[in-house]
């Protein structure tokens, strides 16, 4: 009975120390954010957006992109879900569009917004202070609308993710150059195409390049033109 006792004691005490490791790490993730307000994020000097089709192969390469979004609320002791919001994303415009095989000529449009900014991880030795998360978006998660043509023709896509699997992305923020990165897609596939060569099913991946990665300054990315400073203790 003695055995057993302790035992429970020692389970006991270690789910104890558990519960509360739990609770500091919540406490702990928690995020200061400054100023609130709307931000509009074009991409910086030699920035390139990707949008490339695992399948065929095929890619467009976006020289131009503006990002424009909110940030709800400024304080402290904020929550990372939902930091910040995406309203609207655009890639190409009329005289910097985006390029990719047979001379095609391509924009684009973000669909499923507002798209959400969800902080995870801080590093507060790199570049002023560097936010690692994801962008999620309701239902299906994030989508794009592309609008293309190629010798003459036109064609239109759509990518996004399903409710079963959403699409999200992950994204690097550094705060001394208030530059955006996107680093990674999850999920992301075609929906619907009438495009040569682009199938639905396909996988697809979005990104900025030249890459960035964790631990590293932000070089190449979206430039957030409210300087947010976004910090966790």
């Amino acid at each position: 009975m003695r055995g057993r006792l302790t035992r429970i004691m020692l389970i006991g005490a270690a789910a104890a120390v558990t519960v509360m490791l739990s609770a500091a790490g919540a406490l702990a993730a928690t995020w200061s954010v400054h100023p609130a307000g709307s931000f509009t994020a074009p991409l910086n000097q030699g920035t390139m957006i990707l949008f490339k089709d695992d399948t065929s192969g095929l890619t467009l390469a976006c020289p131009a992109a503006t990002a424009k979004g909110d940030v709800p609320k400024s304080g402290h002791g904020l929550a990372g879900n939902g930091i910040a919001t995406i309203s609207r994303n655009t890639w190409g415009t009329s005289t910097r569009v985006c390029t990719g095989p047979l001379q095609s000529m391509s924009t684009a449009v973000s669909t499923n917004t507002p798209w959400k900014f969800n902080a995870a991880g801080y590093n507060a030795s790199v570049d002023g202070g560097q936010t690692r998360g994801t962008i999620t978006a309701s239902g299906a998660g994030i989508g794009f609308k592309i609008a293309s043509s190629a010798l003459g023709v036109a064609c239109s896509m759509t990518i996004g993710g399903s409710k079963s699997a959403p699409a999200s992305a992950s994204f690097l923020y550094d705060n001394s150059s208030h530059l955006l990165a996107i680093t990674d897609v999850t999920n992301l596939k075609v929906l619907s195409s009438n495009c040569p060569a682009v199938n639905a099913g396909d996988r697809e991946r979005f990104i900025t390049t030249p890459a960035s990665k964790a631990g590293s300054s932000v070089t190449h990315g979206y430039s957030v033109s409210s300087r947010i400073h976004l910090t966790s203790p």
